[in-house]
């Protein structure tokens, strides 16, 4: 019998800190056996606590791109719709800035915790897909996702996230050894393990797409983008 559509909520630890409700992805995929390529999809918002999952409408992407990968309702324009054809997606919520006092943000905000977070949720969904003794659907979905063919993607600030990971899981391991020593001597040991230990190697990343992506962060910051101007200092708190 085929396997069944599931949509579900994955909790992840992050590394600078917990905030339960920021901690957290929402994996959906098809059904039919699979396995599915993954979407992952980090939303915008100059890494601002009011901006998340909801008020960004980050649903309706991934929502769209599942419909255009041939989803249950319309599986006769998948083809023309998407090169991937049908996709399981991954919706990352994450840590976010406190804008007021940056010092104060809860779950490990701003660099490097924030983007540590892009990394914690894919890798959560290999741990999970290597442990689907539990018998939850959603472990049972995990196992329907190929890892191997993994798309990160994110819009403005998501999009730089995106474009960061992808970067990230490039690396050898020892530029990322070199970075996890710079990145440690802001931000501590954890961090910097974190950093050093990378992408899962059960991952494999073949793309990674920045949807108006705030790509250059320097310039971003000498230019004051975001509604008060501040969000490139404010996320670089810790340096």
């Amino acid at each position: 019998m085929p396997s069944s559509a599931v949509e579900a909520d994955i909790a992840y630890a992050g590394a600078l800190g917990s905030k339960p409700e920021w901690h957290t992805a929402r994996l959906s995929v098809p059904a039919g056996e699979g396995p599915f390529p993954l979407v992952v999809y980090f939303h915008g918002g100059f890494w601002k606590p009011e901006w998340d999952r909801g008020t960004t409408l980050s649903q309706l992407v991934t929502g769209t791109f599942s419909a255009a990968a041939g989803g249950e309702t319309d599986p006769a324009h998948g083809a023309e719709a998407s090169l991937l054809g049908r996709v399981a997606t991954l919706d990352v919520e994450y840590s976010r800035v406190n804008q007021d006092e940056p010092s104060l943000s809860e779950g490990g905000g701003g660099w490097p915790g924030t983007h540590l977070d892009a990394l914690a949720a894919v890798n959560a969904l290999a741990v999970l897909q290597r442990t689907p003794s539990s018998g939850a659907a959603v472990a049972v979905a995990a196992a329907r996702v190929d890892l191997r063919a993994a798309v990160v993607s994110g819009h403005s600030a998501g999009g730089q996230m995106a474009l960061w990971l992808g970067m990230l899981s490039s690396l050898p391991a020892a530029r990322r050894a070199t970075l996890a020593d710079a990145v440690g001597a802001v931000s501590g040991a954890a961090a910097a393990a974190a950093v050093a230990a990378g992408l899962d190697g059960a991952i494999r990343i073949v793309g990674a797409v920045g949807l108006a992506a705030v790509a250059d962060l320097d310039a971003a910051g000498r230019e004051g983008i975001s509604d008060t101007h501040d969000a490139i200092p404010n996320l670089f708190w810790r340096r």
